[in-house]
């Protein structure tokens, strides 16, 4: 067996870094994946629907269209003025990137699991 050998391990997803698998298996939290699962699911249910984020953002188009191109009336005025509908848009934005960002954080180590690249041999046969 050579060090290469040992340095990777083979798994039914693939060939993966035999350190950094060791290092994971002692150390990640695979729940936390199934709790990113929920915020999907919390995200997506708030996408959809009546009043979803998708209604507001098209009521916001027509509020900005009448107000800045001066298109007929198509929203119904209450009592939500257009920078606050707005600001609550940016706010949830902003509040799902920083949940996506922690997404990724929690996805990264398991890109540790990259197995070193063989490198060429050359001058083989030499």
């Amino acid at each position: 067996m050579t060090d290469a050998d040992k340095s990777q391990v083979e798994t039914p997803y693939g060939t993966v870094d035999a350190k950094a698998l060791e290092a994971l298996q002692d150390s990640y939290d695979t729940s936390a994946m199934l709790r990113m699962v929920d915020q999907l699911d919390a995200i997506r249910t708030r996408l959809d629907g009546i009043d979803g984020v998708r209604d507001e953002l098209l009521r916001l188009h027509a509020m900005t269209h009448t107000v800045l191109n001066g298109a007929r009336l198509v929203a119904h005025p209450d009592e939500t003025d257009i920078w606050e509908a707005a600001d609550e848009l940016i706010s949830e934005f902003h509040d799902w990137s920083t949940t996506f960002a922690r997404f990724a954080e929690q996805l990264n180590p398991l890109i540790d699991l990259t197995p070193e690249k063989e490198l060429p041999q050359s001058n083989k046969g030499c």
